[in-house]
Parts: structure tokens; C-alpha cells; sequence
């Protein structure tokens, strides 16, 4: 929903799009932790959905949306929260540093350019506690979740893209077939021609005709 949010013109649109993600994050949440969500659990998970899916010129659309939409759409009711959050993680993730982070610049650095996985264990439920302290880790089960499913999306990709490609390797061939079926029965048409004989009609005994015999004439014999 959020990359689709890029596709909508209207500003009412590109917001339900928003909010549309949003209840997907919290859905996910309630199921995970068998809870219901809370705004503590619902901010970082938003801002690692912006993060794995990198919504196409995701900037413009919100200052599209704050200069074009209604103020009292964005400052009340819930398409209004969902917005703001949105606005919170982008403005995070712009202000990410090594020192927000605890993290030395070299390791940033490393993180940043995708060298060393910010995980540190193997295990897909451990995840960096800022408050403990470098290499102490907790489990989020929400990530592991979202992380999860968008693998299971990153798998479906994979396979939706392989029976594309094997649906247009089909429609060529076909293509081909069709092609080399026409010209066959073209080469058999020239090679051996069709010869239509003309239906012999039946003749009309009303037609004259100068090579045709004069017809019987009654005689008359006296009594």
C-alpha cells in the first residue's frame, strides 16, 4: 500500500494508502504478540516498513499531501495519526547517525553500506537494544513477523517473475507455430492447387436454344 501511494493523484488517495499500511502494521502486531498494539510497537515497525520497502519519491508525496490535502483531514481522526507517524519515521530515519544509533561511525558506516548485518546473532528474533548497550540483544517479535513475511514476498517476486517469464517464452512459441502452420498449408496449396468442378444445372425446357431439337408436335388424325 505505501509503494502504491506513489500511483494515486488525489491527496485523499495517497493518505488512505497510508492508512491502509498502517492497520496492515498493527494487524500484524495484535497477531505476533496476541495484544493489542500500542504506539510504542507501531512506530519502529513502521519505520522498518519504510525502510525494507523504499517507497518511490516518498518525500514529495508527503509535502504533496501537506501542502494539497484539507489541514483538518491531517490533524484529526485516524488518517490524520497515521500520517504524522509516517512523518516521525521519515524524519528518524533522515536524522540516522552513528550516535542516535550507539554505534561507532566505523561500524555505521559498515551497517550503512551493507557490509555487516545489524543482526547479531543468528537467530532471526534477536534484534540491537540501544538501552543495554552495544551487542546485547532482544527479541522483537514483531520484526522477526514483518521480516519474515517480506521474505515470503521477496520469494513470491522470485516466482511470479520465472512464470512470467515462462508465460511469454510460451506466447512466442506459439507465435511461431502459427507462423510455421500458415506457411506449410501455403507450400501445400501451391504445390498441389484445389480444382473446384463446376456443377452441371439442369436445363430449363422454357429456354430457347437454336442447337437444341424442335419440340413434338401433337398430330391430329380425322375419325
Amino acid at each position: 500500500d505505501i509503494i502504491e501511494m506513489d500511483s494515486k493523484r488525489v491527496p485523499r488517495d495517497k493518505l488512505a494508502c497510508i492508512t491502509r499500511c498502517s492497520k496492515h502494521i498493527f494487524s500484524a502486531i495484535r497477531i505476533t504478540k496476541n495484544e493489542p498494539a500500542s504506539a510504542d510497537d507501531f512506530l519502529p515497525a513502521l519505520i522498518y516498513i519504510v525502510l525494507k520497502a523504499n517507497p518511490p519519491r516518498l518525500q514529495s508525496n508527503i509535502q504533496y499531501i501537506t501542502r494539497f490535502c484539507n489541514p483538518s483531514r491531517l490533524m484529526t481522526g485516524e488518517d490524520g495519526y497515521y500520517f504524522t507517524n509516517l512523518c516521525c519515521a521519515v524524519a528518524f530515519i533522515e536524522k540516522l547517525n552513528a550516535q542516535s544509533l550507539n554505534l561507532s561511525p566505523e561500524e555505521f558506516e559498515r551497517f550503512m553500506s551493507g557490509q555487516t548485518s545489524p543482526r547479531f546473532s543468528s537467530s532471526d528474533s534477536d534484534w540491537p537494544c540501544s538501552e543495554s548497550g552495544l551487542g546485547t540483544t532482544v527479541t522483537n517479535p514483531v520484526l522477526v513477523q514483518l521480516n519474515h513475511n517480506l521474505e515470503l514476498l521477496t520469494g513470491l517476486c522470485t516466482r511470479q517473475e520465472a512464470v512470467m517469464e515462462a508465460a511469454q517464452s510460451l506466447q512466442a512459441d506459439l507465435l511461431t507455430w502459427s507462423d510455421s502452420v500458415q506457411q506449410e498449408v501455403h507450400n501445400i496449396l501451391e504445390k498441389y492447387p484445389l480444382e473446384i468442378i463446376s456443377k452441371v444445372s439442369a436445363i430449363d425446357a422454357n429456354t430457347d436454344n437454336d442447337n437444341l431439337p424442335s419440340p413434338i408436335k401433337p398430330q391430329v388424325f380425322a375419325d
